[in-house]
């Protein structure tokens, strides 16, 4: 059994990279090992203030997240893992691919945080030699 870490960030193009990953999952017999990070660039730790709302809302997003794709695997015969982290999240992604010794990563061409999300895919890639799946936000 080989392990398929998805990295989403709750976006429609998370949702479209989780239903190929939930396939790809089922079809290699692997685990699916579903990751959000919280953008530390944009959600550090704060003290009390406006910014440390900003925090928990981005956590709260995270969790809810990696619960929906949780959902969206429960009928279908794939182990699934989720987990939420800290950090940047190109080497968040790049060090938990090692974590679970990745056979596939699997991640959406854009996210909700286009500004960052959208370089993360590159990122990724010239960041590993495991194979990289970028699910296209408009399939052709």
């Amino acid at each position: 059994m080989g392990t398929i870490p998805l990295a989403t960030d709750g976006s429609e193009y998370a949702r479209r990279a989780a239903r190929e990953a939930i396939d790809l999952a089922e079809e290699s017999d692997a685990t699916l090992h579903v990751i959000c990070v919280v953008d530390e660039r944009q959600f550090d730790d704060p003290a009390l203030s406006s910014a440390e709302l900003a925090t928990i809302y981005a956590e709260d997003h995270a969790v809810l997240s990696v619960d929906e794709v949780i959902g969206m695997a429960e009928d279908r015969p794939v182990t699934v893992e989720g987990d939420t982290r800290h950090g940047v999240p190109d080497e968040i992604i790049l060090g938990y691919a090692d974590e679970v010794d990745a056979d596939t990563i699997v991640i959406g061409e854009h996210g909700d945080h286009e500004e960052h999300f959208s370089g993360v895919g590159r990122h990724v890639t010239d960041g590993t030699d495991r194979d990289v799946m970028i699910v296209e936000a408009h399939p052709q």
